[in-house]
């Protein structure tokens, strides 16, 4: 296949999968604001509990669109389809806030609500751009980041004049909790893969002896598609008449001060599963491994 041909067959593939995903979540959730935006508008103007019954609706819609997803495809749903959940309340948002605009209704609240919900929704996308490959993805998840942080100084600049000027109200404390949520779940994906490690490492209360059979150096992309080699410690060990192997990270300084060969045939402590000894892992080897 000339080069010719893997760009039309690019750009075909990347058609398809905008057209599905035209058809399956943009399409959907406009077609239902369009034919729902009168009865919602009637019903808001009417009274102001319809606009957090309606908002309370949408959220279990959501939530259960998001559980048939996990139950049909059988695993957790992506980033993007928490986004588009998140973007399906914010356009419902959007029309009760439309339709209140020249009443007294509580439309300062929805601003709020809407404005959190926008926050979640960039946050969500730019986690998703950042695992992508690639310098556009990754250039797009640096530019939510910075408008995340022209809205988040923007949103403590108002409870501070809020708080200061003793007007703080309920949306005042919407934007304090919204701030205070931000600040762990911008780092989510750091605290959720560290969970994940505590847990196997809790699970991992076998200990025994392995040896060091070969360093190797593994070489992979990273997400800027750059060649990027990093060195593991191959290491054998036995539990219950079964070998297994498992491997440690152990840095090119340390590599390099010492020399491959000099690692090959040493013991280090494995810690494993006793459910599954296949479960292991050892502590990084450092500098400081032939002073013990």
């Amino acid at each position: 296949m000339n080069r010719k041909e893997e760009i039309r067959a690019s750009v075909i593939r990347c058609g398809k999968q905008a057209l599905r995903g035209l058809l399956l979540y943009v399409l959907p959730p406009v077609l239902c604001l369009v034919l729902l935006a009168r009865p919602i508008g009637n019903a808001v103007r009417a009274s102001d509990a319809a606009v957090f019954l309606i908002l309370l609706g949408a959220l279990v819609c959501t939530g259960l669109n998001l559980a048939a997803y996990r139950a049909v495809r059988k695993k957790h749903p992506p980033l993007l389809v928490y986004a588009h959940g998140a973007c399906c309340l914010l356009a419902t948002v959007a029309v009760e806030y439309e339709s209140l605009l020249n009443t007294y209704g509580p439309t300062s609240t929805l601003a709020v609500i809407g404005g959190c919900l926008a926050l979640a929704a960039l946050l969500l996308y730019s986690f998703w751009f950042a695992s992508r490959k690639g310098t556009a993805a990754h250039l797009t998840a640096l530019v939510i980041w910075v408008i995340i942080g022209f809205v988040f100084v923007f949103m403590v600049y108002r409870v501070w004049r809020d708080i200061e000027s003793k007007t703080a109200g309920i949306d005042t404390w919407i934007i304090l909790a919204v701030l205070l949520a931000l600040i762990p779940a911008s780092f989510s994906p750091l605290i959720r893969s560290s969970s994940l490690r505590k847990k196997a490492r809790l699970r991992a209360v076998g200990l025994t002896e392995g040896k060091i059979i070969q360093i190797v150096g593994e070489t992979h992309l990273d997400r800027s598609d750059e060649s990027v080699t990093e060195n593991h410690a191959r290491i054998r060990y036995t539990v219950g008449n079964t070998e297994y192997e498992t491997k440690a990270d152990i840095s090119k300084i340390t590599t390099r001060w010492f020399g491959r060969k000099a690692f090959v045939g040493q013991t280090v402590s494995v810690h494993y599963n006793p459910d599954d000894p296949k479960e292991a892992y050892v502590n990084r080897i450092d500098r400081h491994f032939f002073d013990k």
